[in-house]
C-alpha cells in the first residue's frame, strides 16, 4: 500500500508511520514500512532512530536485507533512508528496484507493506511505482488541501490502482459539524 498526499506537508508519513504501528500490534502480523519519499526522507525522523544506509543502495541490490531493514519488533521492519536521492523517479522504476522488493517480501512474507511515498502532483515518483503497489492511500490536510488537488490525485490512479479512500488530517473546526 502507498501513502502518499497531493503536496508537502499533508501527513503522509505521519499516518504510514501510525499505520505500521498500529498494524504491527494484531498478534501474529507482520508489517515492513519503507521510506520511499527518497526525495525527503521522514520514517527514522518520526521514529526518532538514526536513519541508516541509503534507500538507493538497498533497492540497487548492493545491500542485504538483513544490513539495511530495521526490526523494531517482531512483527515491525522499517527501511529507512539516510537521505534524498537525486534520481528518486528513475530509483523507483529501476527493474532492480522492483526485483530488491520481491526478494525481500518473499524473504519476510510480510502481511503488509507500506511504503510512505512522495507528495503526488509534486513529482513524478508515485506514478513511476504505481505498478508495484495494490492500491494507495491519500492523505488531505484541512488547511492546505483543495479539491482540485484531490481530483488530480483521483484522476492520476484511476486505471493504475486502487485508491483505498482519503484521510483528512488537520481538518478546520470550522469545517466539522457538531453533534447534539
Amino acid at each position: 500500500i502507498g501513502i502518499t498526499g497531493p503536496t508537502a506537508g499533508c501527513g503522509s508519513t505521519f499516518t504510514a508511520t501510525n499505520l505500521a504501528q498500529s498494524l504491527s500490534r494484531v498478534a501474529g502480523s507482520r508489517c515492513v514500512l519503507m521510506d520511499f519519499n527518497l526525495r525527503d526522507p521522514g520514517v527514522a525522523q518520526a521514529f526518532d532512530l538514526p536513519s541508516g544506509g541509503m534507500m538507493e543502495d538497498y533497492l540497487s541490490g548492493a545491500v542485504a536485507d538483513q544490513d539495511h531493514l530495521l526490526r523494531v519488533s517482531d512483527t515491525l521492519a522499517l527501511g529507512l533512508n539516510q537521505s534524498p536521492s537525486r534520481n528518486a523517479a528513475e530509483v523507483m522504476q529501476d527493474p532492480k528496484t522492483h526485483a530488491t522488493l520481491a526478494r525481500m517480501q518473499q524473504d519476510l512474507n510480510p502481511d503488509l507493506v507500506i511504503y510512505d511515498l512522495p507528495p503526488m502532483l509534486a513529482y513524478d515518483d508515485v506514478s513511476a511505482f504505481l505498478p508495484q503497489l495494490d492500491a494507495v492511500l491519500v492523505v488531505s490536510d484541512g488547511t492546505q488541501t483543495i479539491s482540485r488537488d484531490l481530483l488530480e490525485c483521483e484522476r492520476m490512479l484511476d486505471g493504475q490502482v486502487p485508491l483505498l479512500g482519503v484521510v483528512l488530517n488537520r481538518a478546520r473546526k470550522s469545517s466539522i459539524r457538531r453533534f447534539r
